[in-house]
This record gives structure tokens, sequence and C-alpha cells, in this order.
């Protein structure tokens, strides 16, 4: 009886053994590969463990076909949470959609979306969202909208955000939820211009999404007082009176016209009227009376000019214009008068610099609008990125001014993730730039490749030197001389296919069709005004005798002078409300947390040697 006891016990914990099943009293029991455990890592955020657990679950021959596509789905849901897009996307492309449910296919084509958007490619996410999708639940559809709107926001098309906004908003139950839609809403608008807004407008009143463009467009009238606004404001709620934007976007215009409008009676202009900044100094001088005169008589307010030729006499000059009344001021314009005034301790009275100086927080009451290079080059890796290149080559003039470029658009490249694979520097003062551009695009190293391979076999080979081909794009600074030469030699050495991105200092601003020809595939960011796009203040480009626009490389300067002058009402709007833009004659303008206002470009590319504005990248068409 002993023995056969003894057997059987050895006997229960082989048995134990070979099910995995020892027992050890206080711990936890853990079944390996579980749904419970994949649900439980997601719920705790654990993404990567989710995904390894619905994995072995959909590898297990323990479930059917049907729950394994479901396991599948689930893990491309956990590895695009966890920051892994790619290996979402193979998962979910390597899945047979048509054994899917209608229920399962609209959840796969919504983690698509999310992937390509991950991946910065929006125009997959509107073909994986396309068509909308018929029988789906009110959460699906939130979605859908949501994964749209954020698809045309990185495209830049905000009007189609709002669109799509609006069009969640049906889907929508949480208050919450509800006013943070809203809120998006409106800050897709307000990067619109007035102009745009009216423009394209179509349907008539009570339609909802043109409530919302005509409500937005109202906000735009800064110059008008309260009790116009709300003239405005009553007559919309009459046109649109089943509207749902809330009443805070109402209380918040009407706010802006009190509290917020800056009035100046006295102006006082810091500006280089002789010297080596002289002609630049007097182009910006000429851009704010041009706009100080477009303005109605009874509008204007004092004008006050001084000349800061002296970096050094830059403070006393800023006292100066204090005690003779001055309750704005606008420059210094040189780097160096910038630097000179910044060394005070504060500011009285609103000052908007003209310059950059990095190396400087800005105190309290100053604020900052250039015609930065770097900001320039910033925007080209910006507009890079969305286009979805990652791998760039650059180009730029030695000396220090290719450096300053150089370097910000490398900063701002590695930022956003993307690689510089190639870097050559050329001579700006010549001609022939091949050398250079035989290392940018590694030629030299396919040539010696050719001599190696000659030199074994003892004969001539015919041979077409390769380009190396983990390159993108090329990102160009130069001038338009240099830029006319640079387009034609990158198609001799066989890049005709690769894309060009530039500032906007390879377009003098003139139309010479004949010259810039060369530059065909150009694609650069420029100002409104050199493009001839539509803005609020375009009249005063017609002007041509007061704006003494013969000199073409003054164009950018008196532009800059008209903005500096139409921002001053609306600098501490900007201030308040960080998602509303001015659209000036230099950029779409918005104020950052620093004070600095930065611009967004028009972008337009080269063909027959005019520069056509590219589709999305201003607010009206062609020049």
């Amino acid at each position: 009886m002993c023995r056969l006891f003894k057997t059987s016990l050895l006997l229960l914990a082989l048995t134990l053994l070979a099910t995995g099943c020892a027992v050890q009293p206080g711990a936890p029991r853990v079944v390996v590969g579980s749904e419970n455990a994949a649900q439980a890592a997601m719920m705790r955020g654990d993404y990567e463990a989710a995904a390894r657990e619905y994995l072995r679950l959909a590898d297990s021959a323990q479930h059917s076909a049907d729950e394994r596509l479901q396991f599948r789905l689930e893990a491309a849901d956990a590895l695009g949470r966890s920051g892994q897009p790619a290996k979402a996307g193979q998962l979910l492309e390597g899945l047979d959609a048509s054994r899917l449910t209608a229920t399962q296919q609209m959840r796969w084509r919504l983690l698509q979306a999310r992937t390509w958007l991950a991946l910065r490619n929006a125009e997959r996410v509107l073909e994986v969202l396309t068509p909308l999708p018929a029988g789906a639940d009110a959460a699906t559809l939130g979605e859908y909208h949501q994964l749209r709107a954020q698809a045309y926001t990185q495209q830049g098309n905000h009007l189609e955000a709002a669109r799509e906004h609006a069009l969640r908003g049906h889907f929508l139950a949480d208050d919450a939820i509800i006013t943070d839609n809203q809120q998006q809403l409106w800050n897709a608008l307000t990067q619109l211009s007035a102009h745009t807004l009216r423009a394209l407008r179509f349907t008539p009143p009570p339609d909802e999404f043109s409530g919302w463009m005509a409500l937005a467009e109202i906000s735009k009238q800064y110059q008008l007082g309260r009790r116009e606004l709300q003239q405005l404001a009553e007559g919309w709620r009459q046109a649109y009176p089943q509207h749902p934007a809330r009443q805070q976007f109402i209380d918040e215009m009407l706010r802006r016209s009190t509290q917020l409008m800056l009035q100046p009676k006295q102006i006082a202009l810091l500006l280089p009227l002789s010297g080596r900044f002289a002609n630049a100094g007097a182009a910006v001088r000429d851009g704010v009376m041009a706009a100080h005169y477009n303005v109605p008589a009874e509008q204007r307010v004092a004008l006050r000019i001084y000349d800061t030729t002296n970096p050094a006499r830059v403070q006393m000059l800023y006292e100066q214009a204090l005690r003779d009344g001055a309750d704005f001021v606008i420059g210094p314009l040189s780097k160096e008068g910038v630097t000179a005034l910044l060394q005070r301790d504060s500011f009285p009275v609103p000052t908007l610099v003209l310059n950059t100086v990095d190396s400087f927080r800005l105190p309290d009451n100053l604020y900052q609008l250039s015609l930065s290079p770097e900001e320039e080059a910033q925007q080209v890796a910006e507009h890079a990125w969305l286009l979805g290149y990652s791998h760039a080559a650059v180009f730029v003039p030695e000396g220090e001014w290719g450096e300053r470029i150089e370097h910000a658009f490398g900063r701002r490249w590695e930022e956003l993730g993307g690689a510089v694979t190639s870097l050559a520097r050329y001579d700006g003062n010549k001609n022939d730039f091949a050398q250079p551009l035989r290392t940018l695009l590694n030629l030299d190293l396919s040539n010696a490749r050719h001599r190696r391979l000659q030199a074994v076999v003892g004969q001539r080979l015919h041979f077409e030197p390769r380009r190396r081909e983990d390159i993108d794009f090329v990102f160009v600074a130069g001038f338009p001389r240099q830029a006319r030469l640079i387009r034609p030699q990158l198609k001799f050495h066989h890049a005709a296919n690769l894309p060009v991105l530039a500032t906007s200092h390879v377009y003098s601003g003139a139309f010479t069709r004949d010259l810039d020809r060369d530059m065909d595939g150009i694609v650069f960011g420029d100002m409104p005004w050199t493009l001839k796009a539509a803005t609020p203040n375009q009249s005063l480009r017609k002007d041509a005798s007061a704006l003494r626009i013969s000199d073409n490389a003054l164009q950018r300067l008196i532009a800059l002078g008209s903005d500096t002058y139409h921002l001053i009402p609306v600098l501490k709007v900007l201030e308040t409300y960080p998602f509303e833009r001015f659209h000036g004659e230099t950029g779409s303008l918005r104020l950052d947390a620093q004070r600095r206002l930065n611009r967004q470009l028009t972008w337009a590319r080269f063909s027959g040697g005019i520069p056509r504005i590219l589709e999305g990248g201003a607010d009206t068409g062609q020049p």
C-alpha cells in the first residue's frame, strides 16, 4: 500500500511538471500568451508587451482563423501606440482584408490611417479613409473625421481640416470633447485670412460650416469697436440661429476689440538712413509710410523718424523718442542696433525690433520681426519633412552666410528626424560647380570604381556615372545668379529628377522669364509680396512710385515696413491667442511664446521661368 501511495504521488508530480503547473504557494498564476495579459498590458500603457501577447495569440493554433485576424488587428493597434508605426503598417498590409467583417474592415482602415499619419503621409491617410463608411457607429465616425482633420492639418489645408472638425462634431456627446473639437476647428479657421474666408464661403445661411467661416471672418475685423462687432455678432446669430458654436468664441471676439487692441498716438521709427544700411533703412521707411498713408486720414497717428546709423547712439535715440512722446517704437533694423538696444533693462512702451539676436531672451514689451535667412532655412526643412523626405543633400556657398544657412537647416532637419546624407560647399563667385556637385552626389566614387574595374579587365568599358541613391532632395542656398547655374549643372550630373528646395534668395523678385527658365523645377518659399499672392493690403503694391519697387532687391524690405505698421494694433491679440495669425505682405505671421513673429512662407515652383504658387501654398492662385 505504501509503495502504491508513493507511486501515485510520483505520477502526480510528473503530471504537474509535464503540464507546466508546478505548485508555488503564494505565487500568482501566469498564463503566457493569454488575452487577459494582453488587455492588462494595454490598460497600463505597456503597448509593446501587449503587442507581443497579441502576436502570440495570433500565432496560436488553438484559435480560429477569424480570432487570429482579430488578434493581429489588436497587435497592430498596440504597435502603433508604442511608437512603431512602420511595424504596425507591415502587419496591417499582411492581413487578408477580404476575410474581415465589415466592422473589422473599418477598424483596419482606421488603424492604417493612424499608421500613415504617424509616418507623415497625409495623402495615404485620405486615400485609406475614402469613401465615408456606411453603417458605422458614432464613435467610429468621430475618429474617422478626426483622422481626416489631422491629415489635412499635416498638409497645411486648414479649410478642409476645419470642415472635418465640423463634421466630427455631429458624432460627439461628451461636453469637454465637443468644446475641444470646436476649439480645434476655430484654430484652423483663424489660420485663414478674412479675404479667404469670404471668398470660399459658397453656401448661404443657415449652413453650419458657412456659419463657422462667417464668424471667423467677423473675428478678423480687429479695427472695429465693441459696438460694431456686437452688431455683427447679433446679425450672425440671426442668420445662423441653430448654430452649435459656443458663446465663448463671440465673447473672446468682443474682448479683443476692447481690451487687446493697441492704439498708439505716436510711433517712432529707429532706422539707419545713411551709411551701408541706408538703402535698407529707406526701404523699410517707405513701406511704413505707404501703409500709413493708405489708411483714412482720421485714423493716422504721428510718425517720427530717428537715424540709427551709429549703433552706439541707439540707446540715446530710444530715450529721445520716449521723451518726444512715442508710445510705440519700430526698429532698429541692423543686428548691431538691435544688440545695442537689448542692453536696456526694460522697455516702457511696446517695441518691435526688425532683426534677430537669438542669444537674448526678449524682455516684456519687446517683439521681434525679421527677414531672417536662418528662419527660412528652417522652414525649408519643415516643408521637406511634410513632403515625406528624410535624407537631404545640402549645397551651400562658402563663407559666413552659407554656414549660417547650413547650420540652421541642419539643426531643424535633425530635430525633425531627418538626416543630412551629403554636404558640399561651392565658391559663389565661380560659374563652374562641377567639382562640388560631384562631391555632393558621390560621382567621384563612381568614377573611381569604373577606373578600378577597367584596370582589372584590361580594356575600356562603356560607363555612365551613377549618383548616390540615398538622397531624397537637394537643399540649395544661393542667390539668383548661382541658382540659375546650379540647376542645369545638377541635371548634367545625373540628378535631373532629384527635387531641389531653396529659400527666397534664389528669386530676384521680378519676373525675368528668360533668365529664370534655367531654374525650372526649383521649389522655394517666399513672401506674398514678391509672389503676387493675395493679402488684405495688397493694394499697396500698385503704388510703384511711392514704393520705389524698381529696385527689386529692396522689395522685401518695403513689405517688411508695411507689415510692421499694420501689425501694431494686433500685437496683443497675437500674444493672447497663439493660434491667431496676421496675414501680411511678408507671410502669415504668428507670435510665439518668446514674442518672436514667425513667418509662414508661401511655396512656389519655377515653371517656364515664372514662379507658380503651389496648391495650398497661399490663399489664392498663380501670379
